[in-house]
């Protein structure tokens, strides 16, 4: 009996845990591609993010490669989402390696919320090694 109650709560919750995480990724990279793909549109440069950038960049050089970064980094996040979706262990070291370069890619501005957005990619990350051996 015990055992039964077991087994139904792992099928309930762990798909429930992968499907959330899926969503948040597929909702942060879409909203981190459009914004991205924005600023390249309309040709936005560094000199519009006033005190965010730590380096001085009179030809947009640095600012526009992080821009490019970032666009492959949330793209990555939403190909992390779908094959999440599809229950593929592919999808987890996606994020893995999208979630270190997204940190990294953190050290060309100083801002504050870079602590938050690890803690943030650490539950996901959580909800996806609990899910794990329901993976393929």
């Amino acid at each position: 009996m015990e055992s039964h109650l077991q087994k139904e709560l792992e099928e309930t919750v762990i798909p429930f845990l992968l499907r959330t995480a899926a969503i948040i990724l597929l909702f942060g990279g879409i909203l981190g591609l459009l914004f991205f793909l924005s600023v390249l549109f309309f040709s936005i440069d560094g000199s519009n993010f006033p005190n965010y950038f730590r380096y001085n960049d009179n030809k947009n050089i640095v600012f526009t490669t992080f821009v490019i970064v970032q666009l492959v980094i949330h793209l990555g996040f939403i190909i992390s989402s779908v094959q999440l979706i599809k229950l593929k262990k592919t999808g987890v070291y996606i994020f893995i390696a999208c979630f270190i370069m997204f940190i990294i890619s953190k050290l060309f501005y100083s801002d504050f919320s870079v602590f938050l957005e690890i803690l943030f990619g650490v539950f996901i990350l959580i909800f996806l090694m609990i899910s794990w051996k329901s993976l393929k």
